[in-house]
């Protein structure tokens, strides 16, 4: 008698857990023949406190695979409030991680660049080759660029026009002809542009800012925008 009440209850469990697997939120029929008073099923009682333990988990498992949000939703892992000049397609494009970073570049307290600057860049593609959000191991080595930049937009006293090219994730840095050991990789460094200041003029203040300690790194001068990086050594071309 034992054994075959024992074979009942396992069934039981098993029926149990294909239901939540399947996304069903009520009990399959079979469970009905074992409730007893108050409708508890039998094998859930306190002397079976274990089993009672296994099914509670079993049950929270299966409300949390089957919400929209998924279980970081359920543990409050996922801030999904709206970032300013942060649009909702981009969201849409690359997941809630554009969220996090963006936050991430809010809480830098910076005075002349926003959010939306510095991610505007990860959205761009060359051809069939799109770029990419950093990897948020990377994501605290952009804090002293930015610093620097926001530094620079200061001290020339004109607004910064835009962040051409931030991080590039390897296939879009090849896409783009960038260096082999760019280090734009790195989240290390960015491109700008300043509306109405000459690249000159530009490069000559992030020197300034180098000669006078506030980083060490790299400063490439082109036609029609600045590079700078904060690698640790002095660069220039």
């Amino acid at each position: 008698m034992g054994e075959g009440k024992n074979v009942r209850q396992h069934q039981v469990k098993k029926n149990i857990t294909d239901s939540f697997d399947n996304g069903v939120t009520s009990l399959p029929d079979p469970v009905a023949p074992f409730l007893v008073g108050g409708g508890i099923p039998e094998y859930l009682k306190p002397a079976t406190r274990r089993n009672f333990l296994a099914v509670t988990s079993l049950t929270t498992a299966g409300v949390i695979i089957g919400s929209p949000r998924s279980e970081a939703a359920f543990f409050g892992l996922i801030d999904d409030k709206p970032v300013p000049g942060i649009p909702h397609a981009w969201v849409q494009a690359k997941g809630s991680d554009v969220l996090r970073y963006a936050k991430f570049i809010q809480k830098l307290n910076l005075r002349n660049i926003t959010p939306r600057m510095v991610l505007a860049p990860h959205f761009k593609s060359r051809g069939i080759v799109k770029n990419s959000l950093p990897p948020k191991a990377y994501w605290a080595k952009m804090a002293p660029t930015l610093r620097v930049i926001d530094k620079m937009v200061t001290r020339i006293g004109a607004p910064l026009m835009e962040i051409t090219s931030a991080y590039r994730n390897p296939r879009y840095n090849r896409a783009v002809r960038g260096k082999v050991h760019s280090y734009h990789m790195q989240n290390m460094a960015c491109d700008i542009k300043f509306r109405g200041i000459s690249p000159y003029h530009v490069a000559y203040v992030a020197r300034q800012l180098r000669t006078q300690g506030h980083y060490k790194g790299g400063i490439g001068k082109y036609s029609g925008f600045v590079h700078l990086d904060t690698r640790g050594t002095n660069v220039d071309w």
